[in-house]
């Protein structure tokens, strides 16, 4: 495989604003969760506390990884406090 074949740029969108993350599509989705939340400054709390969902809505298992999760290029996910999270 060439390189660069393994790596895709997901979008996350965060309080409205989108954060482009490359990531290895053999890596679980919360490696990019992580940088995501690290590049939009919300990295104050635990991983468990957001939740990851995918344009048309459904809930994503962050502990799968981008290729079993059927995730392309560009793909827009969703993150975003649980409800109740924090209270």
């Amino acid at each position: 495989m060439a390189e660069g074949e393994h790596k895709i740029t997901l979008v996350f969108i965060i309080n409205g604003e989108n954060f482009s993350v490359e990531t290895n599509i053999n890596a679980p989705l919360t490696a990019a969760v992580q940088r995501a939340l690290s590049e939009s400054g919300n990295s104050g709390r635990p991983l468990n506390e957001w939740e990851v969902r995918n344009s048309a809505g459904a809930l994503l298992d962050v502990t799968r990884t981008v290729k079993e999760l059927g995730l392309t290029n560009g793909a827009r996910l969703f993150l975003s406090l649980r409800v109740g999270a924090g209270g």
